[in-house]
């Protein structure tokens, strides 16, 4: 993938205007005609030198699947409800991606590792602009495309990133708030082990009403057994609001 060749901005409270609004339509149906139009401009302008096509979940830049989570050791299953949230992808060490040139594990492609290195910087001082760059090219939840009608994530801060996804109307009538917790934890997983930020906000909706809002705390995942845990049980102890009528 080439070098960003974006001309800068003219300030930086432009920037920061820009940026808040930046969303990436993973799969073209955005929650809404305006948020959808919003996040191709955005896309399109911002992230032209970014991979001309989403890559699958933990896919490195070779397209060879990344090994999973520190500690998430049982071997890798198809994922169900049953088992969405239990792992989740390799947390990426962005300090260590800053000072080696190369990967060292063995395991993460040279181009990747290329990718990582190149994007440290500006990840580590927590632009968001590179943040939403990451995503795009790495598409951290591509995988739970089977699970959601669409989904779009944004990054309106340094700390933060937010997730918002369409439910599959039949999985939300047969299994409601095991449902949207199980998708809401696993998403939260997934960008927080992508991104050195410490909160990750999920909401989900069907036909524009919102059934699930949480907002996930980096400290509140920290040494939770998850093989042990109820998703929708853990959600709402984390601040998270389920609305089934």
């Amino acid at each position: 993938m080439s070098e960003n060749n974006r001309d800068p901005l003219s300030s930086q409270e432009e920037l920061l205007r820009r940026l808040k609004s930046i969303g990436i339509d993973l799969w073209g149906n955005g929650p809404g005609p305006e948020a959808k139009q919003a996040a191709a401009e955005a896309v399109e302008r911002d992230f032209a030198a970014a991979a001309e096509e989403p890559q699958t979940v933990g896919a490195d830049l070779e397209g060879k699947k990344a090994k999973p989570a520190a500690g998430n050791s049982a071997p890798e299953k198809k994922l169900t409800l049953e088992n969405l949230w239990i792992t989740a992808d390799e947390t990426v060490d962005w300090t260590e991606a800053l000072l080696q040139t190369s990967p060292r594990d063995g395991l993460t492609s040279p181009k990747l590792w290329s990718f990582y290195h190149r994007m440290a910087p500006q990840v580590l001082e927590g632009k968001t602009e590179a943040y939403a760059e990451v995503l795009k090219t790495l598409n951290p939840v591509g995988d739970l495309a089977p699970f959601v009608s669409a989904m779009v994530l944004r990054t309106p801060g340094p700390d933060l990133v937010e997730c918002a996804f369409d439910c599959q109307r039949d999985d939300l009538a047969q299994h409601g708030r095991d449902y949207l917790g199980a998708l809401s934890l696993r998403i939260a997983r997934d960008l927080l082990a992508m991104l050195p930020v410490s909160q990750v906000r999920v909401t989900g909706n069907l036909d524009g009403m919102e059934k699930v809002n949480v907002l996930f705390r980096r400290e509140q995942l920290l040494k939770q057994k998850m093989a042990f845990l109820n998703p929708a049980d853990f959600v709402e102890s984390c601040g998270g609001k389920f609305t089934l009528d």
